[in-house]
């Protein structure tokens, strides 16, 4: 089956037709060879450069012709949220006690009730810090095995509501520890169903690395360590130069199953697992962080014995400690930065829960709201989701529009510090997408959809806006494509340094 395969956190190729091949007055030369270079003789390519202020069009190409957004429609779902809450507001995580207290000993249950804070503490965020890796963070571990999980401790704001607990008296529970994740419908994402609780991205990761000698057990790691899944080791190790075919697979009652083998040599891996059920995993990791700061807590991890309550059953009076989220403006630097698909869809249920509604989809009506402010023509953009899965489209003149009206916002400045910077210079701030089918047999790997979209500093001062976008390269393999990516900056940089 020809899966496709989202890369929509790294650098992006563009292709150009060989019939409608661009001249030297459009692009500077060395940004003409990757335009015109073999791989996307048969694609197509469109672009819009824009310089701010003077709104002159400094390079443009097919800039009113649809194309596949890839996660620069992200730039939408970061830009509405930014706007209906401000770049400093924050979200609140509490936990209440729900029932009677006696002395030290809750009788009656805990209950911790997800707002939507999908870092919850992770990340360094409790010390001021926003760890991530780009463009290897473990979000996109099922596309790229090699990528790896961020050091600073995923249950670190588990563990600091745990230690509010003890801290407020409470040393035993006599009732059970529940999640509440309730706070919009359950939405079904490629990456998992989606609530408003969410752990270590909603992922178990297994950090493999090869034994000493073919035939040895692979060695791996987990993160967090948690008794709610067993974890199963049945890989080996293989001679250098094979192939590597380890899979880790989840099966009845948390059973995972990690088999295949790893090659002497090779790279460690990430063979990460969705959570399938939110709530219930992060219920589990809640109850383990409970007694690592020593309340005594009789229930099984695996299945909750209590029931929710009501919502009006959350007072003041029994709201025993809250966690804080980092402000709007760390959140959607996340979401843009690694392109993290459920932060952006988690923004998208938030917009669409301000809005009084529980369907994450009419988040998009919230969305769409906006284009006539950025004086967007109906018709320039058409998407499904608040992550840009196919066939999400926008003109480049409309991404160009988009961007400049996010550029005379009062948050835009912070929408701006959240780009992937591609020299690491502050000069070139984009945001790439990318949808890809890999290789199968003899047939070879298409970049179906790819792009880049942001702001440009150019040498001599001027400030653009910049929308690229190309359709259809072809690479013989899928890792010829993915090994070609740095030439898309040197578009940006000959632009940077020409335009």
């Amino acid at each position: 089956m020809l899966g496709a395969t989202f890369l929509t956190g790294l650098l992006v190729l563009a292709a150009c037709g060989s019939d409608d091949a661009a001249t030297s007055g459009d692009l500077p030369a060395d940004a003409l060879e990757v335009v015109n270079s073999a791989p996307f003789a048969h694609g197509s390519w469109q672009w819009d450069a824009v310089e701010l202020g003077s709104g002159k069009t400094l390079y443009a190409q097919s800039e009113n012709e649809l194309n596949f957004l890839g996660s620069t429609t992200k730039l939408f779902t970061a830009g509405t949220y930014l706007d209906e809450f401000g770049a400093d507001s924050t979200l609140e995580t509490p936990v209440y006690s729900v029932g009677t207290r006696n002395g030290a000993t809750l009788q009656g249950d805990l209950v911790l009730v997800g707002s939507g804070d999908f870092i919850l503490g992770s990340r360094g965020v409790l010390d001021g810090q926003l760890e991530y890796i780009d463009p290897d963070d473990h979000i996109y571990a099922y596309a790229i095995p090699t990528s790896q999980p961020v050091k600073a401790d995923p249950l670190a704001g588990l563990d600091k509501l745990a230690k509010d607990v003890v801290a407020k008296g409470i040393t035993s529970i006599e009732g059970d520890v529940l999640v509440d994740d309730r706070l919009w419908d359950p939405y079904p994402t490629k990456e998992g169903v989606l609530t408003s609780i969410m752990v270590n991205d909603n992922l178990l990761d297994i950090v493999v690395d090869p034994g000493t000698n073919a035939g040895d057990p692979i060695t791996m790691n987990t993160r967090p360590q948690t008794a709610f899944y067993e974890v199963v080791n049945e890989a080996k190790t293989s001679a250098a130069g094979s192939e590597s075919t380890a899979t880790a697979t989840l099966g009845a009652d948390n059973r995972v199953v990690v088999s295949g083998n790893v090659p002497i040599g090779s790279k460690q891996l990430d063979l990460t697992v969705f959570a399938p059920d939110p709530a219930a995993y992060a219920r589990a990791l809640f109850i383990e962080a409970l007694r690592r700061a020593g309340v005594t807590v009789d229930t099984p991890l695996d299945k909750a014995r209590g029931t929710l309550p009501s919502d009006s059953a959350y007072t003041d009076a029994n709201k025993v400690t809250f966690l804080t989220s980092p402000p709007t403006s760390i959140l959607t630097k996340l979401v843009l930065k690694i392109s993290h698909n459920r932060g952006a869809e988690t923004l998208l249920c938030l917009l669409a829960k301000k809005a009084g509604s529980t369907d994450c989809e009419d988040g998009l009506t919230t969305v769409i709201g906006k284009f006539a402010e950025a004086n967007i023509e109906p018709g320039t953009v058409e998407i499904y989701d608040g992550e840009g899965s196919d066939p999400a489209s926008a003109t480049p003149a409309a991404m160009v529009r988009w961007l400049t009206w996010i550029h005379e916002q009062p948050w835009g400045a912070k929408l701006k510090e959240g780009l992937p910077d591609i020299n690491r210079d502050g000069k070139i701030l984009v945001k790439s997408g990318l949808s890809a089918r890999p290789d199968i047999g003899p047939m070879q790997s298409m970049f179906v959809a790819a792009g880049q979209a942001g702001y440009l500093t150019t040498e001599s001062g001027k400030e653009l806006v910049v929308a690229f976008y190309a359709l259809n390269g072809v690479y013989p393999k899928f890792t010829d494509g993915i090994d070609t990516f740095p030439l898309t900056a040197k578009v940006h940089t000959q632009i940077q340094q020409h335009g």
